[in-house]
């Protein structure tokens, strides 16, 4: 079983700290992903506490985006779950501040579980990933402006020239495989959709996530041939993209590019509980 280590994008950690007294507003955080990270989060506190083992990494971007984003997140919260009443939403408003303060002291004891990364981006060497990164995410923006044409040309091609001679609905066939693989570049796609665009704030928190991983490498000999890093996203220009169309496809092309191009893991949150729950995870160092 590999060594392993991860980071979280900002949302992640902002919303594991929506728990503990929010007894008047649990009903807003309820969802699967606000459980299940507060759960990953309390299972790494008891490690700690226990072995005083931090296996999770904190980069400096995401440190000040959370201090920069946390109101905005909850605010979008409450307006998303009380634009139907006014009432529970002034409700709401008013607790505010006794919320911030509690989610400042979730934030203080989840940051403790975290070892504080060392990338700066001013630091050239990150400098250099984050160009790496940009330039990845251009090419997929480019692919993305023809790459609905260029799969009706391959799938065309492809049914035309192997079954034509099988199928008495080829047009039929061709469309449906269109479809599909249109589906399964999703990820591709998204990245040219209005207000889907990657942020560079994002390019920059991926680039100081892939220069820990090759620190950590580096200042550990052990690690170097067993090691999984892993990123935790729930933004699909990250983490593969599960859709339910034709029986439940996944949209995985940026997820593997970036595993390819810088051996980082990037995970949605149900699928890193889902390793701890199963124990693929080797916490013995």
């Amino acid at each position: 079983m590999n060594f392993f280590r991860f980071s979280c994008d900002t949302n992640v950690f902002i919303s594991s700290s929506f728990y503990f007294h929010f007894r008047s507003l649990r009903e807003v955080f309820k969802e699967e992903t606000y459980e299940l990270s507060i759960y990953i989060m309390r299972y790494f506190e008891r490690i700690y506490i226990r072995d005083g083992v931090k296996f999770g990494f904190l980069t400096q971007s995401t440190l000040q985006e959370i201090n920069d984003r946390k109101l905005t997140i909850l605010k979008r919260k409450l307006e998303q779950r009380y634009k139907k009443d006014k009432t529970k939403f002034k409700k709401a408003l008013i607790e505010m501040s006794a919320v911030l303060n509690k989610i400042d002291d979730n934030l203080t004891r989840i940051l403790l579980i975290f070892e504080k990364g060392k990338a700066n981006f001013n630091d050239t060497r990150v400098k250099k990933i984050y160009n790496k990164v940009e330039a990845m995410y251009n090419d997929f923006v480019d692919e993305s402006i023809n790459l609905a044409e260029s799969i009706e040309k391959k799938i065309s091609n492809h049914i035309d020239k192997f079954f034509t001679q099988f199928c008495k609905n080829k047009e039929d066939l061709k469309e449906i495989e269109i479809d599909k693989e249109i589906t399964r570049q999703t990820q591709i796609f998204q990245l040219s959709m209005p207000g889907s665009d990657i942020r560079k704030k994002d390019m920059e928190i991926l680039a100081e996530v892939i220069y820990e991983k090759k620190r950590y490498i580096q200042e550990n000999p052990l690690f170097r041939k067993n090691f999984d890093f892993y990123f935790i996203s729930e933004d699909t220009h990250f983490s593969k993209k599960h859709l339910n169309r034709f029986g439940g496809l996944i949209s995985r092309p940026i997820t593997d590019k970036i595993n390819n191009l810088f051996d980082v893991k990037c995970v949605r949150i149900r699928e890193f509980f889902d390793l701890i729950l199963q124990q693929k995870l080797n916490i013995s160092k």
